[in-house]
C-alpha cells in the first residue's frame, strides 16, 4: 500500500494528542491532517479527499458522534475509527452501531492506531471491490435481460410471422374471404380494449382471432369453396371445423390460451351453436367478444354465394341476433364503437 497517497484526518479538542498523531502518521508516510472541532473537520471533508478520519468522542460543542453521523450521510466511503477513554466504552458501542469501523482506548499505542488504519483500509478496499464487483454484475444481469428480453421479442415475432403465413395460405385457399383473417384481428383487439383487457388477454384473444378458422384445412374443397348454400349434411361436416382446429393445436403449449376462440368461436348465447353448446357466461368471454367481430365481418363483406351489407345493416343484424346468438353486453359495446374505426378495418 503507497502510504502517501492515503489521507487520514485525526479530530480531538486536545492538541497535544492532535500534534503527537498527525507527526506520527507523517512520518509512516501517509498525508495527515488535525482538526480541533467536529464542525471544523466537516468543513474540510467537504473541501478535500479523506480515506481515514480518527476522532475523538467527547469533544466541546459537537461531539464525535455526531460527527460520525454526518460522515456516514455525507461521505459513506470514509472509514471512521473513534478514539476515546476507558469511561467512554459504552459510547464508543454505540459508535459502532452507527457506522464507525472501530474504536481505539486512551491512552493508546501509536503503532495499535497505525494496525487499526491499516485494517480500517484494507476493509474499505474490500468493500469497494465489493461495490464495483456489485456494479459490474448488475450491469451484466442488466445486458443479459435486455438480450433475453430481444430472443424473447424475437421469437415472439417468429411465432406471429408463422401463425400469420400459416392463416395467408388458408385465406388463399378460401379466396372469397381473402383477409378475413386479418379484419377480425383488429375488431377483435378494438373490441376487447373496449371491454377493458389489457396485456396478455389482448395477446390471446389477437392470436385466437388469426387462427379461428384452421380447423378449416380439415373440410373438403367441394364443401369451403361451394359457391351455393350448403346442404344439411355438407353443414355437419363444416360444423367440425372448430373442433378440428383446437385438436390440431391444443399441444402448443404459447397458444393454449387463445384456443377459447378457435373451439368456441360458434358457440350462440342461447346454447344452440356449436361444437360443445354452450350457453351464456358458459361460453369463454374471447370467444363471446370475437362471436360478435366475426358475424360483422362475415355480414360487411363479399362471398361467393352473397354481396356484402353496409354496416348500419350489420348493426340492425346483429342487434336482431342479441340474446340468442351473441352476448347483449358485449353488442351494446361493440356499437359504441367509433364508426369511422369500423369502416377503416371493413
Amino acid at each position: 500500500m503507497n502510504n502517501n497517497k492515503i489521507n487520514i484526518l485525526v479530530v480531538d479538542d486536545e492538541e497535544i494528542i492532535c500534534n503527537v498523531v498527525t507527526r506520527y502518521f507523517r512520518n509512516e508516510g501517509f498525508n495527515c491532517k488535525a482538526k480541533r472541532s467536529a464542525q471544523s473537520a466537516l468543513l474540510e471533508l467537504q473541501s478535500h479527499p479523506y480515506q481515514v478520519v480518527l476522532t475523538d468522542i467527547k469533544m466541546v460543542d459537537f461531539d464525535g458522534k455526531w460527527l460520525l453521523h454526518e460522515i456516514r450521510a455525507n461521505f459513506p466511503n470514509v472509514v471512521v475509527i473513534m478514539m476515546t477513554g476507558m469511561d467512554d466504552t459504552k459510547e464508543a458501542i454505540q459508535c459502532l452501531k452507527i457506522g464507525a469501523y472501530d474504536y481505539i482506548l486512551k491512552p493508546f499505542n501509536l503503532e495499535e492506531l497505525k494496525m487499526a488504519v491499516f485494517r480500517a483500509l484494507e476493509h474499505k478496499r474490500l468493500l469497494e471491490e465489493k461495490t464495483i464487483y456489485q456494479q459490474k454484475l448488475e450491469q451484466k444481469v442488466q445486458e443479459r435481460t435486455i438480450e433475453l428480453v430481444r430472443a424473447y421479442d424475437e421469437i415472439e415475432m417468429t411465432y406471429q410471422r408463422t401463425l400469420e403465413a400459416l392463416i395467408s395460405a388458408l385465406d388463399l385457399r378460401e379466396r372469397s374471404t381473402g383477409g378475413h383473417s386479418k379484419r377480425v384481428v383488429e375488431l377483435s383487439r378494438l373490441l376487447a380494449q373496449k371491454l377493458g383487457l389489457r396485456g396478455n388477454k389482448l395477446v390471446y384473444i389477437t392470436r385466437g382471432a388469426l387462427l379461428h378458422d384452421v380447423g378449416k384445412i380439415g373440410i373438403p374443397d367441394s364443401i369451403l369453396l361451394k359457391p351455393a348454400p350448403l346442404t344439411e349434411k355438407e353443414w355437419e361436416v363444416m360444423k367440425i371445423h372448430p373442433a378440428v382446429g383446437y385438436n390440431m393445436l391444443q399441444d402448443i403449449k404459447f397458444l393454449q390460451p387463445s384456443l377459447k376462440i378457435v373451439r368456441s368461436h360458434h358457440e350462440h348465447y342461447d346454447g344452440s351453436g356449436y361444437p360443445d353448446g354452450l350457453k351464456g357466461k358458459e361460453i369463454p368471454l374471447e370467444a363471446r367478444i370475437f362471436a360478435v367481430v366475426d358475424a360483422f365481418d362475415a355480414i360487411t363483406s363479399d362471398r361467393v354465394y352473397k354481396k356484402a351489407k353496409s354496416i348500419a345493416e350489420a348493426q340492425k343484424e346483429i342487434l336482431r341476433n342479441v340474446e340468442t346468438q351473441f352476448d347483449p353486453e358485449i353488442v351494446q359495446t361493440f356499437l359504441k364503437l367509433p364508426l369511422h374505426k369500423i369502416k377503416k378495418l371493413s
